[in-house]
C-alpha cells in the first residue's frame, strides 16, 4: 500500500503544534490565578514525574511505527537492520496482527509497571513533599494523574500505528481535538472551584479521548479493522517472542537515544539551577522555551514525512527519499530563519510590553537559537537513518550527551562561564561529531549535494512531486 504525504497532513501537523504550544499560554494564567503557590508547584511536580514515566517506553513507539509502515508497504517479515524489498506492495495483515498482539502485551507490561511505581514510590514522594498541606484534594489529584499516565502509556501504540499506515492527518487531528477539550475543561473546572483535582481530571479526559480516537480511526482507516479480522489468528507466543527479539535490537537503541536527548537538552534547566540563581535560571528557561517553540514548529515536516520515507525506502525509491530530505532541510532552515527574525522584531517587544520586568538577553537567545537549529538539523539526518531501520548514530548520540554533561560542569564550575556555559557545552558537544558527520554520511549515500538540496527543496514544496 502506497504511503503519501497530503497537504492536510502538513497543515494539521502545524496546527497540532500550535495548539500544544498555545495551550500553555492560555491555561497557565488560569492555573496561576486559581491555584495557590503550593498547588501550582505540586502540579508541575506531577508533570515532571509524568515526563520521566514516558521514558519507560524505551524506544518501542518509533520502532513499532516504523515496522507497521514496512508491513503496510508490503514487507513480509521484519528485520533487525534495514528492510527487505518485495514486488507485491499489498499489506501483510497476518504480520500486522502479530505486531499488534505483541505491541499490546508490551505496553500492558510497561503501563502496569509504571502504575505500580507511581502508586507506591511516587505516592510516598508526594506524601513527603505535601505533608504540611491540609486536606486530601492533592492526593485525589495524584491518583487521577497517575491513572492518566497509565492510560496514555497503555494506548500509546495506536497513535504510532496511525502514523505508521500514513494517516498523519487523523493522528494530528485527534491531538488538536483532544487538546482543545483539555483546555476548555481545565478552565471550566478551575472556575467551578475544583482546584488541582480539576486540572488532573481535565488531563485524564484528554488522555482518554486522545487514545480512544486513535484506536477508533486506526481500525477504520482503509477498513483495517475488517481486514485484520479476516486474517485473524490466535496469539502465537513463539512468533511474538521472535518478533520482539527482532524489534528489541533497535528498540533499546531508540531508548538510549531518547535518554541521551533528555540528558543533553532537558537536563540543562536542572543543571542551571545548581550553579545560578533562580532569577538567572528563570531567564534561561524562558529563552529556551521561546527558541524551542520556534525550532519545534520549524522541524514539523520531518515528523510528517517519516512514514512516507519509510515506505519509499522499502520500495527502493531513492528519488522520493532524496526529494523528501531536500524538502525537510529546506523547510527547517527557512522557517527557523523567519522564526528568529519575527521573535526579535515582534515577539520580544510584545513580551516586554505585556510584562515589562521580564529579562531576556538577546545575545543569549541567539545562542540558544543556534543550539536548537544544530539539534534539529542533526535530527533530520538521524530521522532519515531511523526510517531505513539503521540506528547507527546511537553511540555518537550517547557519547555526545555525556560529553555535554561533563562540559556543563567544567564551563559552569571551574571556568565560571555562567549561563553561557550551558549553551557552549551543548554546541561544542554536537559540533565535534554529530553536526557534520551524519549530514556528510546521508548526503553521500543519497548523492545529494547541498546546492541540489536548496533547488530540490524549493521545487518539491511548490510542485509536490
Amino acid at each position: 500500500m502506497d504511503v503519501k504525504v497530503k497537504n492536510k497532513d502538513v497543515i494539521w501537523s502545524y496546527l497540532s503544534i500550535l495548539i500544544s504550544m498555545s495551550s500553555n499560554i492560555i491555561v497557565v494564567p488560569f492555573i496561576i490565578y486559581y491555584l495557590s503557590g503550593e498547588m501550582l508547584g505540586l502540579w508541575y511536580v506531577f508533570v515532571s514525574i509524568g515526563a520521566i514515566a514516558t521514558l519507560s517506553d524505551f524506544g518501542f513507539a518509533p520502532t513499532f511505527a516504523r515496522n507497521i509502515t514496512y508491513c503496510w508497504s508490503g514487507a513480509k517479515r521484519i528485520q533487525k537492520i534495514g528492510a527487505e524489498y518485495f514486488e507485491n506492495s499489498e499489506p501483510d495483515f497476518s504480520l500486522m496482527n502479530n505486531i499488534l498482539n505483541t505491541c499490546r502485551r508490551i505496553y500492558m507490561f510497561i503501563s502496569i509497571g509504571v502504575l505500580v511505581l507511581m502508586l507506591t514510590i511516587g505516592s510516598l514522594y508526594i506524601y513527603k513533599i505535601t505533608k504540611d498541606i491540609e486536606g486530601y484534594a492533592h492526593y485525589y489529584a495524584w491518583i487521577i494523574y497517575t491513572l492518566s499516565v497509565f492510560l496514555i502509556l497503555y494506548y500509546n501504540y495506536f497513535d504510532s500505528f496511525l502514523r505508521g499506515v500514513g494517516n498523519v492527518f487523523q493522528a494530528q487531528k485527534n491531538r488538536v481535538v483532544s487538546k482543545t477539550i483539555q483546555i476548555v475543561l481545565t478552565i471550566t473546572f478551575l472556575y467551578l472551584g475544583f482546584g488541582i483535582v480539576g486540572v488532573a481530571l481535565a488531563y485524564f479526559i484528554f488522555g482518554f479521548i486522545y487514545r480512544q480516537l486513535g484506536k477508533f480511526y486506526f481500525y477504520r482507516y482503509e477498513n483495517i479493522g475488517e481486514k485484520l479480522k479476516k486474517y485473524y489468528c490466535p496469539f502465537d507466543k513463539k512468533a511474538s517472542k521472535q518478533l520482539l527479539t527482532t524489534m528489541w535490537y533497535n528498540a533499546w537503541r531508540e531508548g538510549l537515544i531518547q535518554i541521551s536527548i533528555y540528558l543533553s537538552e532537558q537536563a540543562s534547566v536542572i543543571i542551571c539551577s545548581f550553579y545560578l540563581t533562580l532569577k538567572q535560571t528563570g531567564s534561561y528557561s524562558l529563552s529556551l522555551q521561546i527558541a524551542n517553540a520556534v525550532a519545534t514548529l520549524s522541524a514539523t515536516l520531518y515528523g510528517v514525512y517519516q512514514p512516507y520515507m519509510q515506505a519509499a525506502y522499502l520500495n527502493r525509491d531513492m528519488d522520493k527519499m532524496k526529494h523528501s530530505m531536500a524538502a525537510i532541510l529546506f523547510t527547517l532552515t527557512l522557517l527557523m530563519g523567519l522564526g528568529i527574525i519575527l521573535t526579535l522584531l515582534v515577539g520580544l517587544p510584545i513580551l516586554k510590553y505585556i510584562k515589562p520586568g521580564v529579562v531576556v538577553s538577546t545575545p543569549l537567545l541567539l545562542g540558544i537559537f543556534l543550539n536548537q537549529f544544530i539539534l534539529r538539523f542533526r535530527n533530520c539526518y538521524s530521522s532519515y537513518l531511523s526510517c531505513t531501520n539503521r540506528l547507527i548514530y546511537m553511540k555518537s548520540f550517547v557519547v555526545s550527551s555525556f560529553l555535554c554533561l561533563i562540559l556543563y560542569i567544567i564551563f559552569m564550575g571551574p571556568l565560571h562561564l555562567g549561563v553561557w556555559g550551558i549553551v557552549l557545552a551543548q554546541v561544542v558537544s554536537q559540533c565535534i561529531y554529530n553536526f557534520w558527520y551524519w549530514p556528510y554520511f546521508v548526503h553521500k549515500e543519497l548523492k545529494l549535494g547541498f546546492r541540489d538540496t536548496i533547488i530540490f527543496g524549493y521545487e518539491y514544496l511548490l510542485k509536490k512531486k
